[in-house]
């Protein structure tokens, strides 16, 4: 189920369900995929977190990582590749 809020900063952000999840957390948990115009971020969260009526949308944009970021993938026009040195 695909939902939309309008965060703080007054961007409109599309959450859907991203057909992945890790193989152990399939039955508890759902990963979310949140996209705006410029933005793509993505984020795991319990699945009772999800699945109800009004989900806390702020905390879910607060725990999210860039799309790719767990992978060290950039985005295409991004400025190079995360370098830890």
């Amino acid at each position: 189920m695909e939902r939309a809020f309008i965060a703080p900063d007054r961007r409109l952000w599309l959450v859907r369900p991203r057909s992945a999840v890790r193989r152990n957390e399939t039955a508890t948990h759902v990963t979310l995929e949140l996209m705006t115009d410029d933005e793509t971020r993505v984020v795991s969260c319990r699945r009772d977190e999800w699945d109800v009526p009004a989900p806390n949308f702020a905390a879910l944009l607060a725990r999210s990582v860039p799309g790719g970021a767990s992978r060290n993938i950039s985005r295409p026009g991004d400025e190079g590749m995360f370098d830890p040195e």
